[in-house]
């Protein structure tokens, strides 16, 4: 079967098969990244930015990549600032995401990897005044 016009092609011309559930949306968004601890230490964080978010998955780059495999489940707030009531909050979702894939290192920092998750639940708001 041929792959009409639209269709994005890989290297070797063969079609790009979208296998996400939801669409993307590109954005730069402030997040915080963190990996729970298994034996009651301080869990890691790290502040980066994701790349694209959907409903139900996100992208971002970070520098725990190397502590993280495919399977780990990361915990993410996701920075919304928004005007409000004539106030300015800093409205917070948190969620928890299982890691689907590692990218490869980045070209302005190879200690920095993209990781893209699945979130395991719908993100909860958090919201606090300034």
């Amino acid at each position: 079967m041929a792959a009409d016009k639209n269709t994005p092609l890989t290297r070797n011309q063969v079609p790009l098969i979208e296998r996400r559930k939801n669409q993307r949306v590109e954005v730069k968004l402030d997040i915080e990244v963190g990996l729970p601890s298994l034996d009651g230490s301080t869990p890691l964080k790290e502040k980066t930015v994701a790349s694209n978010i959907s409903p139900g998955d996100m992208y971002f780059e970070t520098s725990l990549a190397a502590k993280i495999e495919p399977g780990d489940v990361v915990e993410v707030e996701i920075d919304l600032p928004v005007r409000w009531t004539g106030l300015f909050a800093d409205r917070r979702l948190q969620v928890r995401g299982r890691v689907v894939r590692l990218g490869p290192p980045a070209l302005e920092d190879p200690s920095r990897r993209g990781i893209a998750i699945i979130f395991l639940h719908a993100p909860i708001f958090h919201t606090a005044l300034a």
